[in-house]
């Protein structure tokens, strides 16, 4: 009996290292996360650029689903090589012309899904990629005009999105903000609840 204690004594000691080791990733995880929303929400109440400094509005702390890990997931990068255009609605109506860049599939709570990744085009387009998104909390608990992740392709056939980080466009707090709305091949089948939640001002 004694000997079956000493060869389970490094298996259970194991065990014990691991399950500390997760809460500890947990706690830093959501350390990143909460640093990140509260510099977006400094970013919102000073920066010369944001919408409620552009538009003279007062500003009020949007408000965040709880942090949930299971919304961070790997996604496999399918590059799109042909030159393909698609033209989005913006949210005052107007169309804007986007190209096509990559697809972003992934798995969340055992269903696949794809997001597309669009890049500005035209004369003085900004060049940062676009990944807007909406799903089924939208017009209800998120914004009913969908919501934006920031997004990072390098070389790699591989990135991660993490749903926590997805935030509203800047039409969500300011009617007379244009900002693109996000394209049909991106309204997800499934409620993500996480990130940003719709902005309502009391």
């Amino acid at each position: 009996m004694k000997k079956i204690i000493w060869l389970l004594a490094p298996v259970l000691l194991l065990l014990l290292f691991y399950s500390f080791s997760d809460n500890e990733t947990d706690e830093n995880y959501l350390s990143v996360v909460e640093k990140e929303i509260s510099n977006r929400h400094k970013y919102l109440t000073f920066n010369e650029a944001s919408p409620f400094k552009q538009f003279n509005v007062l500003y009020q702390k949007p408000s965040y689903y709880p942090i949930d890990k299971k919304y961070k997931v790997n996604a496999s990068v399918e590059r799109i090589k042909e030159r393909q255009i698609i033209v989005l609605n913006a949210s005052n109506g107007e169309p804007e012309r986007y190209q096509k860049f990559a697809w972003l599939k992934f798995s969340l709570d055992g269903q696949l899904f794809r997001l597309l990744v669009l890049k500005p085009v035209g004369f003085g387009a900004d060049k940062t990629l676009f990944c807007g998104f909406a799903d089924d909390t939208s017009g209800k608990g998120s914004y009913g005009g969908g919501r934006y992740l920031d997004v990072t392709i390098g070389k790699s056939n591989k990135t991660s999105l993490d749903f926590n980080l997805a935030y509203n466009p800047y039409c969500a707090y300011i009617d007379e903000y244009i900002c693109p709305l996000p394209p049909p091949e991106n309204i997800l089948a499934i409620a993500i609840e996480a990130g940003e939640r719709v902005y309502k001002i009391e």
